[in-house]
Parts: C-alpha cells; sequence; structure tokens
C-alpha cells in the first residue's frame, strides 16, 4: 500500500483523467498531490515519447529499462516490460538489462555504448569521457540530451515510486504509451 494515498480520477487536472480512456496510472494519482506541478510533469514524460523525440523507440526503452533496474524500481521495469515488447525489445535483451549485461550481444554496438552512457549518469554526477565519447561516436547531440532528460525524467519516477511504496498497475500491451501520446495531444 502507497504511503500517499491515491487520489481519485475526478481530482487530478482534466488533461490526466481524459487520457484516451484507460486507467490512470498510479504514479499520477500520486503525483496529483503537487498540483503545481502533476500536468507539467506529465507533459514533460508525454514530450519524451511523442513525435518529437529523436531517440529511436526501442533504444529509448532500452535506456528506461536499464534506469529502472539502477534505481532498483520495479514499478518503471514493470510498467515498461508490455510497451517495450510493443516497441520490439526482445525478451533477450530484458534479461540481459535484468542481469545487469549491459555488454550482452543481444545489443548493437550504438546500444552498449548507449546503456553504458545511462548506467553511468545514474550512478553519479559525472560521466567518463571514454563512456561519453563511445556514446557521442553513435548519438548526436540532441539525442544525447534527451537520453539525459528521460535518465532524470525516471530518477523522478524512481524515487516516487520507491520511496511512496507504489503499487505496480502495468497495463496489458502498450496502453501506457498511448496515454502519453494522448496527452501530447492535449
Amino acid at each position: 500500500m502507497a504511503r500517499v494515498p491515491y487520489l481519485a480520477p475526478d481530482d487530478l487536472p482534466e488533461s490526466l483523467r481524459s487520457l484516451g480512456g484507460g486507467q490512470i496510472i498510479n504514479l499520477w494519482r500520486v503525483l496529483g498531490h503537487s498540483r503545481q506541478t502533476v500536468e507539467p510533469m506529465a507533459r514533460f514524460g508525454a514530450a519524451l515519447f511523442g513525435s518529437a523525440a529523436v531517440l529511436d523507440a526501442v533504444d529509448r526503452e532500452l535506456l528506461i529499462l536499464v534506469c529502472a533496474r539502477a534505481n532498483e524500481t520495479e514499478y518503471s521495469w514493470a510498467q515498461h516490460v508490455p510497451i517495450s515488447k510493443s516497441l520490439g525489445v526482445t525478451d533477450d535483451q530484458r534479461a540481459a538489462l535484468r542481469r545487469g549485461d549491459l555488454d550482452a550481444a543481444d545489443f548493437t554496438a550504438a546500444q552498449r555504448a548507449l546503456l553504458r552512457f545511462a548506467a553511468a549518469v545514474t550512478r553519479g554526477p559525472r560521466v567518463d569521457d571514454a563512456v561519453y565519447a563511445a556514446a557521442a561516436e553513435h548519438y548526436d547531440d540532441e539525442q544525447l540530451v534527451e537520453s539525459l532528460a528521460l535518465v532524470g525524467f525516471y530518477y523522478l519516477v524512481a524515487r516516487v515510486s520507491t520511496v511512496l511504496d507504489l503499487d505496480i498497475d502495468a497495463p496489458e500491451g502498450d496502453e501506457v504509451l498511448q496515454q502519453a501520446l494522448a496527452m501530447q495531444e492535449t
């Protein structure tokens, strides 16, 4: 049971209540207690998934899953397993991430560099020059900055879900992804 009560949908901003008719995930139902920030946070999260996002969808999901593991949040992991499946992340890739094997042959050289970069960002305030250079060989400045934004956003999600003990509410398929895309349209 969460440390902070989940808000009822009617207590959330309209933009969150009208997300594709689906359930409102526990993350937003708890973050709704911060009325001044929940909607901007939801829009920021949606921007990281929408048509303006520059990272490939598979790379984005791999990055989110490596952050979930590094930040020890089962909530994010459970939320993104069905999303990652629907976008093309393989079972072998998820298994490698679960083991912490960022060098697995299941990843491309570019993905390995991105995953090492994301893992380094989660460990501390600085990233080794060699780790950064390896990621920069495969990803441009815009993609690297978007990667940093994703890591930061999923650090926030991780701390909210672990500190407040959110119940896992992973929908089937890509419902959360569809809700993020709907948030962009409002």
